[in-house]
Order: structure tokens, then C-alpha cells, then sequence
């Protein structure tokens, strides 16, 4: 903000409100970046627009972000201008300081300027000075309409500051701001002493893990159906013996069973999933029982008593907003094929004629081939039948899901079949919206209109009733929320990447703040089974399968890593040792630690969604070392990488390797290591040198950063401690084709080359090419010839 833009890793164009930046007259709440060839300094400028009748005073472009003393004097200046044609502006610049609790103290205001508008305007300088009220607890300043603006016009800032004192000094450029931790206030204990005189506040502040850690998740179905704002969830998961589903969204109250006026069925809660097909007809998104309806006559044209769920006894009738919603039911039909149809869910108004209901209706139901079909109806009686996207015949024993819905606005009725998305029928009239709905039952075909007879029975078990209102996160967007609720519902995302998987459980868990999600190579998790633990560990399990790593970086971003992130960290970001001639950053103190505490050499890896065991050990390293076991559970779907898993970490633990305990710095007495630590984050390869007295060796040590800790005093102190675990001992190597360019030219005929070095510096070309070995000189040119090497000269690395 200081220098408009030029530091601060913003590009042209963005807006800063994420910067603490804002402007309350430009409509987007903050100013922009803006590229200026007449800055006042630089080539960037903060803008912010200032629409005609801006009454005053109205803040234009201001800050919360300073801290401030109380009894402090400061004093802030800008440079302004006004940078639209034929316009006029008065502004003044504005100090006011925030109260306890909320409201603001008096304002502190500079001297009244007018910016007379020009694209090519010279710039203005505006000063304001005050001081801090003792009680206050925050500061904001900036620049703000002196009068009413007559005209639109664009506001423009430049070298902005603020100080201690009452007089403006020369602008400077600021250094470089760094983060150290952003986070949450957990503890404010306070002690009093001296007699009660001196107070000190002790605060204990956490990061988002420590959050995310309290927030527990269920089921991956429950959790995507949640993340849409249900109206209502029956998961129809009840006890045995109940009389009724409670709602889990905890908006409704039980909806009870009721029973038709031509007598009962059945209908009991308590059953266990199963299916005509165990392997591929069931769903996996959440355990639990369902519900198991059996009412006679079913799929038949025949009156016959039955028992259902009866919606309105919860306060259901039909959806929330008859102009567009959103429902979802999961069933398996055990009945025979319907001789008429089969209703899972029969919603109307109380019109009737001709001995049948007339008006409005919302019918889910089977036909005689098993598939099944839509049917809204407004209370003219005009309506459609459309029968569901993705449609098969559902006379399997099998489990299905329906999503199913209407929206007025866009002329849509939907209908998918488990996850289909070619489920939408267009050009649907107004008329058909079911409006004046009175009853909503879940379960059969039950005439509202005549006292609750029943036809048309059905026979299967339910489960997952849901309405939403969310159209657009669930048919909008490319039908993204039909596809992930069937997934959910179906196999709990199995074959989802380790990163989608890691940023679902943040989504899941409300985390809407910043991310950093690298794409991970894990390319293909088992099932979401994180229902019943804490946002943290589910995001740990995954963290394990990838083999990567997660942390709340210095700005408060959740990160995560993939394993990539290491293999492909060959070279030291910095050296820390003595000599800092050769560039490395100097240290205080070390401590180096050699032991078996991180030995394993024999490894078993666990594939969390078979219970498959997948081992690898070394005997070499057993009989130096003893058996000593590591064991890790991965929820990757493919058996080959659970047994490459066990390989790493043979390779990576069954040997002894230095780490770095700590090592300390101190840059408050070395100040050219404050950018170095304070640009430090976790997982950063470094060096660690140690060169002790002659006749010892040299200790090199490459590692990983894995824990920073910061000490800090009122004295100016401050010392910098890191841990360091070491690198694979394993290198690692890139495969591909093998190729270089001629070192000189050459003519036909000749029987030696010489080539320039390849991209394999490392191993010397005569391992690199053995005899045999085709190639081909000059490809993809007219000359192009293939040779056969028949021997390779002296090499050397490199």
C-alpha cells in the first residue's frame, strides 16, 4: 500500500481487499493496482472509483492494518489525484481510531484539497496528524470526501505513509513485510500484581488445525448432502422400533407413520443394506440401517391398506418454494414388475374430480418396465411425465438414487438416476408449478384428496430423503453437485486424487480461508471413511497415503504437499554454515543426533479398504540392527502403489541417517539472516555444514526444514531455532529418451562422433550408451540416419 502497488507480490488489476485495503464509494469495497506512467514513484497506483451524489465524508481508500500506541502522535500522508476528465473532487485525509467493543473515537482530519481532474493530473500531498486515545484499541487512516461528488470520477494513491511523530518526514520505500503466524485467539489469561497496579495479559493463540481438530465429520453421503443447505435429511436410518425418521438437519421435527384409511402395511426401520448384487448393488457412502416398507398389493391397481411416512406431521407440505427445489431419495424395489406403477412419493393439493386428485402434484413412481418416472403438474392439471435421465429398469433388487427437482425461472424439470446428467427437460411452462400442496408422503400413493386412501402400493426399502433449495450448486455448473452426490451416495469417491480428497475433507470440515493445494500422486484413493473423526485426522490419513506433508503456513494458508515436493527438491534453497565467504548463512549453535530411534527394516503397509497387508524388510539391516518394525495404513485404491509404499520406506528408514536436532540463529545480531529465516517455510531443503577442527572431516548434512520456532524479547533480541530430518538416501533419477546435440560437424561416412554432454551430468556416458545401442543423428531432417554404437570412449562425470 505504501508504494501503490509496486511491492507486495500484487499484480495489475487486483483488487485489495484480501490486502486490507478498502474503499467504501468504489463498488468493489477496495481499490485496484493500477499501471500509471506518471506515478508519483514507481509504475503502479491504488484506484479506487467514486461514483456521482458520494455524499461526504466517505472513506475512498483506507486501512485497518497499522498497529497502534495509546498516547502515540502519528502523522500519515499520501499523494492524491483526481484522474478524470473535467471533474472536480474535494478530499482530506482522515486518522480515527477504533473504540473497545466497536464505535470510534473523534477523527483527527488534515487541511481540505480539491483534485481537479485530468488523466495527466499532478499529484497532491496530504498530511493529517493525531494521537492515539489511551482506551482506544485499533487505528484506520486514509483519504475521504470532503463534499459531495458532482460527477464519477477515479481517485488515485501513491506514497503512503504513516509515523511516530507529529511531522511529516521523506517518504521511504518500506522493506519487504513478512509473515510469522496468523492464527486464532484460544486464551487471554491475565494476572494483576503489585498490588493490583500492573495487569499482563498472557495470550495463547492456535492455528487452524487446532480448529479444524474440534470439528467433527460424518459420512462422506451426509457431508456432501450438507455442504448444500438441505431443507431436511431422513436418512431413514432409525432404530428399530421407531415410529417415526427424525430429521438430521435438526430443522424438522419426527415425521410419523401413518396408516392408510383402508388399514395397514408395514413399514420398519432397523434393516441392513443389502442387495440383489452385494458387489455392485449396494452403496457405500454411508453405513447404517434403512427402511423397509412391504405393503400389500404393490405395483397393482388395486385399493389396499399401507403404512407411510407421513411428511406433514413434521410440517412437510411439498417443497419450501414450489418455483424451484431440489429432492433426493435412494431406494431398492423388491416388488414384482408394476402391472400399473409402484410410488415411492406422492405429493398433491386437495383438488378432485372424476373420483381422482386433479390439481397440483409431485409423483415419483416405477411403470410396468421398472423405470422410473417424474410427474409435476400445476393446479390447472398442466403437467409432464418425463421419465428419469439415466433411466434403467429398477426391478433388480438393487440400490438406485433419484435426484429430481423443478425450476421456474430457467424452465427446468431435472431427473437423474444414479449420477446420469443428461437429466434435465427444458421449456417447461409456469403452469406447471405444484403450487398449494397440502400433503407429502414418502412411501406409496396416498390420496390426499379422499382422506388418505392408498393404491399403487410399494415394496423395498428407502433411504436418504432430502430437499434442497440450492439449484445452482447442484444442476448448475455442469451438474458438478448431481455428479458428487451420486458419488458420495454410491462409493464415497472412491478413485478421487489425494489433493481432491484433502481439499473435499477442508470444504467438508467449513474451512473457506486461504488454501494451498498441490496436486498429488496419489491418483486414485479408496473410500471417504472419515465419518466419526475429527477434520485434522482425516486430513492426516490422507497426508499418509500421499506420503506428503500439510501444515498452516506463516500466513495462515492450510498446505498441503505432495510427495513430489521433496523428490523433485535436489538442490539446497541456502547453505548454513561458517563460511560465509562462500555464501552460507552462519549459525550459533548446533546439535546433530545419530541414532536408531527412526529405524525400521521391516515395513508393513495396510490398503485401508481391503485390510490387504503389503510388506517389504531388509535383511541386511536386521542383522545389524535387530528387527525393528514401522507400520502404515494408505487408502490408495491400487495395490501397487500400497507395495511401493512399503518399498519407500524400507529404502528410506532401514539405515541410520544425521538429523539436525537444532540449529540456531540469531538474526536480531546478524541482520542479513532476517529474509532468509523469515522467507523460511516447512518442508525447504538446506544444507547444514559443520567443519570442525583439523584432522575431523567436514559434516555435510542435507535435510528438510520440519519445525521453526521463534524467540523474541522487548530487549530487540531475537533467535531463530529450526529441526532438520535428512534428505532420502536414496537418489533419485528422471527416465527418458537420451538425446544431445553433435559437438562438431560431421560428414558421411565417418565412424566416430563426438557429443556434447547430455542432460545426465552425473554418470559418465560410457554407462550411459553401452555397445549396441541405436540412435539416430539428425532426426526429423533430410539427413536423418540411424547408427549402431559399437564402443563408447573414456568418460567422465560431467
Amino acid at each position: 500500500m505504501a508504494t501503490g502497488g509496486d511491492l507486495g507480490g500484487y499484480a495489475v488489476g487486483a483488487n485489495l481487499f484480501t490486502a486490507d485495503v478498502f474503499s467504501l464509494t468504489d463498488p468493489a469495497f477496495a481499490p485496484t493496482i493500477t499501471a500509471s506512467g506518471t506515478a508519483w514513484q514507481g509504475a503502479t497506483v491504488l484506484q479506487a472509483s467514486v461514483p456521482s451524489g458520494t455524499g461526504s465524508p466517505v472513506l475512498i481508500c483506507y486501512t485497518l492494518q497499522p498497529a497502534a500506541l495509546p498516547g502515540q502522535t502519528y502523522t500519515m500522508q499520501m499523494r492524491v489525484r483526481n484522474v478524470t476528465a473535467s471533474t472536480s473532487l474535494q478530499v482530506q485525509p482522515v486518522v480515527t481510531w477504533w473504540a473497545p467493543g466497536g464505535g470510534t473515537f473523534s477523527p483527527a482530519t488534515g487541511s481540505t484539497v480539491t483534485l481537479t481532474g485530468s488523466p495527466t493530473a499532478a499529484w497532491t500531498q496530504i498530511t493529517v496528524t493525531g494521537t492515539c486515545p489511551t482506551n482506544a484499541a485499533g487505528i484506520y487512516l486514509g483519504v475521504q470526501t470532503a463534499a459531495s461528488a458532482a460527477a464519477t470520477c477515479s481517485v488515485q494513491v501513491d506514497g503512503w505513509q504513516l509515523e511516530k511523530g507529529s511531522t511529516a518526514s521523506a517518504w521511504v520505500a518500506p522493506g519487504v513485510w513478512y509473515p510469522m503466524f496468523q492464527g486464532y485467539m484460544e486464551r487471554l489469561p491475565s494476572t494483576w500484581n503489585f498490588n493490583g497496579t500492573y495487569g499482563v495479559v498472557n495470550p495463547t493463540a492456535v492455528d487452524a488445525f487446532a480448529l479444524l481438530s474440534q470439528r467433527q465429520l460424518s459420512d462422506p453421503l451426509t457431508q456432501e448432502i450438507n455442504s448444500h443447505s438441505p431443507r431436511f435429511l431422513y436418512r431413514l436410518d432409525d432404530p428399530q422400533g421407531s415410529i417415526g425418521a427424525s430429521d438430521a438437519t435438526g430443522n424438522n421435527p419426527q415425521a410419523k407413520l401413518a396408516v392408510s384409511k383402508y388399514g395397514p402395511g408395514s413399514l420398519v426401520f432397523g434393516t441392513q443394506i443389502t442387495a440383489a448384487n452385494p458387489a455392485t448393488g449396494t452403496y457405500t457412502g454411508s453405513s447404517g440401517s434403512v427402511v423397509t416398507v412391504d405393503n400389500p398389493s404393490p405395483g397393482t391397481n388395486i385399493i389396499a391398506g399401507a403404512t407411510y411416512l407421513k411428511l406433514p406431521s413434521a410440517g412437510i407440505t411439498g417443497p419450501a418454494d414450489p418455483t424451484q427445489w431440489i429432492r433426493m431419495l435412494a431406494f431398492r424395489y423388491t416388488g414384482p414388475t408394476p402391472t400399473s406403477a409402484a410410488y415411492l412419493w406422492s405429493c398433491m393439493d386437495g383438488q378432485r374430480a372424476g373420483g381422482t386428485p386433479s390439481g397440483s402434484n409431485i409423483y415419483v413412481y416405477l411403470d410396468t418396465s421398472g423405470l422410473p418416472h417424474l410427474w409435476i403438474q400445476g393446479p390447472s392439471g398442466a403437467g409432464a411425465i418425463n421419465t428419469f435421465g439415466g433411466a434403467t429398469n429398477c426391478v433388480d433388487g438393487n440400490w438406485h438414487l433419484l435426484i429430481f427437482g423443478y425450476n421456474q425461472t430457467t424452465q427446468q424439470i431435472l431427473a437423474s438416476q444414479d449420477g446420469a446428467l443428461a437429466a434435465f427437460y427444458g421449456s417447461i411452462p409456469s403452469t406447471y408449478t405444484p403450487t398449494g400442496l397440502i400433503s407429502d408422503s414418502l412411501g406409496g400413493f396416498v390420496d390426499a384428496t379422499n382422506g388418505g386412501g392408498t393404491i399403487l402400493n410399494y415394496k423395498g426399502d428407502l433411504s436418504f430423503a432430502a430437499e434442497f433449495s440450492d439449484w445452482n450448486g447442484i444442476a448448475g455448473g455442469g451438474s458438478v453437485g448431481i455428479t458428487n452426490l451420486y458419488n458420495a451416495w454410491k462409493s464415497s469417491f472412491t478413485g478421487e486424487s489425494s489433493d481432491a480428497r484433502y481439499a473435499r475433507i477442508l470444504k467438508y470440515a467449513g474451512w473457506t480461508a486461504a488454501t494451498s493445494v498441490q496436486a498429488g500422486l496419489t491418483t486414485s484413493m479408496g473410500p471417504a471413511a472419515f465419518g466419526g473423526q475429527d477434520a485434522v485426522s482425516a486430513l492426516q490419513a490422507v497426508v499418509d497415503t500421499e506420503n506428503g506433508s500439510h501444515y498452516v503456513d506463516r500466513s495462515g494458508s492450510i498446505t498441503f504437499k505432495a510427495r513430489s515436493n521433496r523428490y523433485n527438491a535436489l538442490t539446497p534453497a541456502y547453505v548454513f554454515g561458517e563460511n560465509t565467504g562462500a555464501g552460507e548463512y552462519p549459525y550459533e549453535d548446533i546439535a546433530l543426533d545419530y541414532d536408531p530411534t527412526r529405524l525400521a527394516n521391516q515395513i508393513t503397509v495396510t490398503q485401508q479398504s481391503t485390510s490387504g497387508k503389503f510388506v517389504a524388510q531388509d535383511a541386511v539391516s536386521i542383522a545389524q540392527y535387530f528387527p525393528r518394525t514401522l507400520t502404515r495404513t494408505v487408502n490408495s485404491s491400487s495395490a501397487a502403489e500400497c507395495q511401493d509404499a512399503a518399498s519407500y520406506l524400507l529404502s528410506r528408514y532401514k539405515q541410520p541417517a544425521v538429523r539436525v536436532s537444532s540449529i540456531k540463529f540469531h538474526p536480531s545480531a546478524n541482520p542479513s539472516l532476517w529474509p532468509v529465516l523469515l522467507g523460511l517455510e516447512l518442508g525447504t531443503r538446506v544444507r547444514v555444514m559443520r567443519r570442525p577442527p583439523a584432522p575431523a572431516a567436514t559434516i555435510q548434512i542435507e535435510c528438510f526444514v520440519e519445525a521453526i520456532q521463534w524467540d523474541m524479547n522487548d530487549q530487540a533480541e531475537a533467535f531463530c531455532t529450526l529441526q532438520c530430518s535428512p534428505v532420502d538416501l536414496t537418489p533419485y533419477a528422471i527416465f527418458s529418451a537420451w538425446h544431445t546435440t553433435l559437438k562438431t560437424t560431421i560428414g558421411s561416412g565417418v565412424s566416430s562422433i563426438t557429443v556434447s554432454n547430455s542432460a545426465d551430468n552425473t554418470n559418465p556416458l560410457a554407462t550411459q550408451l553401452p555397445a549396441g545401442t541405436q540412435i539416430v543423428l539428425g532426426q526429423n531432417t533430410a539427413n536423418q540416419e540411424t547408427v549402431t554404437i559399437s564402443a563408447v570412449g573414456a568418460t567422465s562425470t560431467g
